[in-house]
This record gives structure tokens, C-alpha cells and sequence, in this order.
């Protein structure tokens, strides 16, 4: 995906001012920063904090997960009490997540460091509300160290939100998420709210996350809402230009203002790049696949992100989690996929499973999603998906139950120019694709139909068999 594109909403988008930095890189400079980002393809999202040992609930009372605090309206030491305790990383957990990401195929893992509850996974000089105060660890530098160790790039969430801090003021934006639990205690003793106060904190933890722990890749802002946004909420640019001159190869999400592509309706704003570099879907992929912008779905196996333990029983099925790894490739995205450790750190074995299987079909088809790029050009019939790598094209076919010998698929044969077909089943080499020459009947088109025999997705790993072609050699 060469290129950018730029808001629509803005004509003078390139134009800095108050609430944007300069974009001081060329195009080409943006997308040899951008370049192992764009060919990972896969990463593993982990959502791990102080609500990781309540597992969803709050002494009977069901709360999600990570928003348990302010679902159920809970000052923060009320909240803490009860789940301070509960919280006890075991050593090694890091380990842990860093070889299931790998062994699953995942080319980068991104670790939240502080959630919106503001408890901080690492060593902070300016609070105590960290796991380095309370629990004697720094999970972050061990997360940093598990992953590099695996060979895995290095991704940082941080919140930009905070219900513990003080200062941190959520009436600059009506209807912000906010503990009303927090509010009443604040309220009570007196305590104001001081958000410039607070923006100092928020920069002063950003850069020792970005001074700390050596090369960071990526970082993962969450989240803004109304005024709650750019320089207002966060000082962002302020925030972008640290992280730029601190770390001058990290990749950034564009949530450190409201239009980020969150929820659906901002997806046809487009992507301004002084907001960020990518655009970040939750639970969903972009609707359009539009060459030229970056983007990443979130998701989850489950409903939530942190850990609840009734979360199994929505466990996505692997086949509908590869699918949505197929989608992404065939639409010019990245998938990031979450796990949820349990108060130890230890991961579900439903997760674990997840993982591991689709690390068997990786390891078979992964050739098709790294360093894919859409084919947007080519017309297929409903379900089926294509992604191109160099001169090859693969088609990543749905799950087919038939009585059939074979499955007949057309793609016009002008894809490949002149010379011949050649179609595998990836993993299957006696599996052979017949290649027949048909006109279309309406638009006369000349079209190669592949007729794929049965049995290629009865052998496929979880079903889902995926047909390379390659195009003949440039003479």
C-alpha cells in the first residue's frame, strides 16, 4: 500500500496548527517507516491489568472486564481494594505470550501498559499506582525483553484516559466515561480537577515508556471522544512530535483524536497523517479495502477485551478467526488479534488452542498474508478473497461442504497476462487444480476456470484450503 491518503474533510490537510503537528517526511521516507508494518500483517494485542484478577466481576456483580470500574461506577479505592490482591503476574508470563504469538504466526505483540484504570504496568517516576510499586515488577521491560527475545516488534497501548489520576479532567467532553463512584469521591474531599495538570503527567509517563525500555515500534493510543481530543484532550501534538523525536522509526494509531475510525462512521473521513499513521477498527473490518490506507482491525476471541471467565462460551471459532485474517489481506489491512491473561498472567487454554491452530495453518498458507497487498481489480464470486504477492495471486476459498468431485471458480484470465496458469493448493502437492479456458457469456471476457477437486478442502488445515497461481516469469 505505497502512499496516503489524506481527510477528506480537510482541504488544507497538510496545513499544521494548533491541533496538528507537521508532517515533516516524504512519501517515500513514510513508507520505508511504515514497511515492516504493512508486510506483518499479524499481530497479537494484550489486554493485562489490575481488572485481569476481578475476571469480570466486582464481589457477585457482573462488570465486563476493563471497564469494570466505571460499568459498576467504583472509586478507585474501592476498586483497587478488592482487586489489588486478586492481581499477582506470575514469573514468566511474558514468556508465555511471546511464544504463543510466535508460534501462531504473529509478527508483532502489543501489551497495554495502562488501561484506563491508570495502573501502570511499569516503573514510573511520577506515581506509585504501578505494578513496579505494588507488585515489585516491571511488566512492561519484561514484555519488551520476552518479545525481542521471540522475534517479535514491539507495540505499547496506553491510554490516554485515566480514572485514578487526580487531575485528569473528564468534563472537558460530555459524556466522557468516567467512575461516578470517582466523581462523588472527588467531589466530597474537595479534590479539583487540574487537566493541564494531568497532561504534564500523561507526557512525562509517555516519554518514560519511549526512554526506557530501548527500540519501541508501535504505540497503540485509546482513546478520544468529542473535545476529549488533540491538543485539547491530550496535547497531541505535542505527544507525536516526543514520540517521533524519541523513537524516530515508531508507527502510530491516529486515536489521539475523535475521527479515528473507531466506530464505522468515521471510516469514509479518510486518513489524516497528522493524526497518525493508521486507522484502527474495533470488533469489525473496514468496509472498504481503499489502496493507500493503513489500517488494523482489533478483535477479540471472545466479547471483551481484559479477562472475564465467562468469556469462553463466546469464544470465536478458529475457521470465522482465519477468515477474518483472510479479509484482512484481501483488503490491504492488518489483523491485531487480543488475549486476555487470567491475574497470573497465564493465558485460557480456549485462547492457547485459538493460537496454536492457526499458528498450523500459518505455517502452511502464510505465504498468501505476509507482505499481501489487495487485488481490487479482480472480480470473484461471493466469499471468495484474493491477495497478491509479487507475481503470485492467492485465492483464499470459504468453507465449502460438497457432494461434488470438484469446485469450479472463474477469474479473468487477463490477471495473468499471456502464458500459462499454474494453480497449487498450498500444502496439498497432489492436489491438482484443472485449468480450462471459457469465454464469458456476457461480456465475451476470456476467463480461466480452475476446477478444484473436493478433496482439497477436506485435507485443508481447518478447512479453509488456499489456491496459488502464479503468473508467468517477466520475459
Amino acid at each position: 500500500m505505497a502512499g496516503a491518503v489524506y481527510g477528506k474533510a480537510d482541504s488544507h490537510v497538510l496545513v499544521p496548527g494548533e491541533n496538528h503537528v507537521q508532517l515533516n517526511e516524504t512519501p517515500a521516507e513514510r513508507d520505508a517507516r511504515m514497511g515492516w508494518w504493512r508486510k506483518a500483517k499479524f499481530g497479537m494485542f494484550i489486554h493485562f491489568g489490575l481488572y485481569s484478577g476481578l475476571g469480570g466481576e466486582f464481589k457477585g456483580r457482573a462488570g465486563g472486564a476493563e471497564w469494570l470500574q466505571t460499568n459498576l461506577g467504583l472509586d478507585t479505592e474501592t476498586y483497587a481494594a478488592e482487586a489489588m490482591p486478586l492481581f499477582n503476574p506470575a514469573p514468566g508470563c511474558t514468556e508465555e505470550w511471546a511464544k504463543l504469538a510466535k508460534v501462531a504466526g504473529c509478527r508483532y505483540m502489543v501489551l497495554t501498559t495502562k488501561h484506563h484504570d491508570g495502573y501502570a504496568l511499569f516503573d514510573s517516576k511520577v506515581s506509585d499506582y504501578t505494578t513496579a510499586k505494588t507488585k515489585g515488577r516491571d511488566i512492561v521491560r519484561e514484555f519488551t525483553e520476552s518479545a525481542r527475545k521471540n522475534g517479535l516488534r514491539v507495540g505499547f497501548y496506553h491510554s490516554v484516559i485515566d480514572w485514578h489520576h487526580p487531575s485528569y479532567d473528564n468534563t472537558i467532553c460530555r459524556g466522557l466515561c468516567y467512575p461516578s463512584g470517582q466523581a462523588k469521591m472527588l467531589r466530597e474531599r474537595g479534590v479539583p480537577r487540574d487537566h493541564a495538570a494531568y497532561q504534564a503527567f500523561l507526557q512525562a509517563q509517555v516519554k518514560e515508556l519511549l526512554t526506557n525500555y530501548g527500540k519501541v515500534d508501535i504505540l497503540w493510543w485509546d482513546y478520544s471522544q468529542g473535545d476529549a481530543s488533540g491538543e485539547r484532550g491530550w496535547k497531541a501534538p505535542t505527544l507525536i512530535s516526543m514520540a517521533h523525536k524519541l523513537q524516530p522509526g515508531i508507527v502510530m494509531n491516529n486515536r489521539l483524536y475523535a475521527y479515528s475510525s473507531l466506530k464505522s462512521e468515521s471510516d469514509a473521513a479518510g486518513l489524516d497523517l497528522r493524526c497518525g499513521d493508521f486507522m484502527t477498527p474495533e470488533k469489525r473490518l473496514l468496509a472498504m479495502g481503499v489502496n493507500g490506507v493503513d489500517w488494523e482491525a482489533c478483535m477479540t476471541l471472545g466479547n471483551h477485551w481484559g479477562f472475564n471467565r465467562r468469556d469462553k462460551a463466546a469464544y470465536k471459532s478458529v475457521p470465522t478467526l482465519l477468515r477474518s485474517l483472510q479479509r484482512c489481506a484481501a483488503l490491504g489491512g492488518n489483523l491485531l488479534l487480543n488475549i486476555s491473561p487470567r491475574e497470573d498472567g497465564s493465558v485460557p487454554p480456549p485462547a492457547v488452542e485459538a493460537f496454536w491452530r492457526i499458528g498450523r495453518w500459518m505455517e502452511v498458507n502464510g505465504e498468501s498474508v505476509y507482505e499481501s497487498v489487495p487485488v481490487p481489480e479482480l472480480k470473484l464470486p461471493e466469499e471468495w478473497l484474493a491477495s497478491r504477492v509479487g507475481r503470485h495471486l492467492y485465492l483464499f476459498a470459504p468453507v465449502i461442504k460438497t457432494e461434488e468431485e470438484a469446485v469450479t471458480v472463474r477469474i479473468p484470465a487477463s490477471v495473468f497476462g499471456k502464458g500459462k496458469i499454474e494453480p497449487v493448493v498450498l500444502g496439498q502437492p497432489d492436489c491438482k487444480v484443472q485449468v480450462n479456458l471459457v469465454k464469458d457469456e456476457e461480456s465475451g471476457e476470456s476467463m480461466a476456470e480452475l476446477a478444484i477437486p473436493a478433496s482439497a478442502w477436506v485435507f485443508a488445515i481447518e478447512g479453509l484450503p488456499v489456491i496459488k497461481l502464479s503468473a508467468p516469469s517477466a520475459r
